[in-house]
């Protein structure tokens, strides 16, 4: 086996256990159903960004590889949803026990382990600046997917997205802004790889 899986392996175990973990305490906690936990869970962009981190993973440890441009989208995603939780809602949450584990381990150790996936383990030289456009179509989706779905049962994921007490305009305008912060973010990430692609040419040669 090669390191890449080996390491898609390790990525992969952790988001799905974290994911069953956080079903597990949603249904003996809060005393959901598991459609009522799952359905629950998958309003966050975390959840979202998470479970494809696995299931690329997955992919990955089983002989599967993705290309460099559908991981580096996930990396993007990765980052936002890390830089946004520790920017913006981390202090409204006080997690103890189980609960704390899940929620390091969904906005701080799988994140941390994916970036370094991509740093070492994926091939970069392919990645141009043509590449952040598509990688909108994720986050555009989900925001589109959670207000929709919060018209259905009146909870809506983040305050930025609350369309209901925000408005029309002031929700699009936060879209916007998270697609510009998105943009930003995709060039950082296009701009490092060309940089680490010169640095180190025969590395990069040898991952393709």
């Amino acid at each position: 086996m090669t390191l890449a899986r080996a390491a898609a392996v390790l990525i992969a175990i952790g988001v799905f256990a974290t994911i069953a973990l956080r079903i597990w305490l949603r249904m003996t906690d809060d005393g959901e159903t598991f459609v009522q936990a799952v359905w629950g869970m998958y309003r966050f962009y975390t959840i979202w960004t998470n479970t494809l981190i696995g299931m690329a993973c997955g992919l990955i440890a089983l002989g599967r590889p993705r290309t460099p441009q559908s991981l580096s989208n996930l990396l993007l995603s990765i980052i936002i949803v890390a830089a946004v939780y520790y920017a913006l809602l981390a202090r409204l949450n006080d997690f103890t026990g189980l609960d704390a584990v899940v929620d390091t381990m969904l906005h701080t150790v799988i994140p941390l382990a994916f970036v370094g996936f991509w740093l070492i383990l994926v091939p970069k030289s392919t990645l141009t600046y043509k590449d952040i456009l598509p990688w909108l179509i994720l986050p555009l989706v989900y925001c589109i997917c959670a207000m929709m779905r919060a018209q259905f049962d009146g909870v809506y994921p983040y305050f930025f997205l609350n369309l209901g007490d925000l408005g029309l305009m002031r929700t699009a305008l936060n879209v916007m802004g998270l697609l510009i912060a998105f943009s930003c973010m995709g060039a950082a990430i296009v701009l490092a790889a060309k940089l680490l692609s010169r640095l180190n040419p025969r590395v990069e040669a040898n991952k393709a």
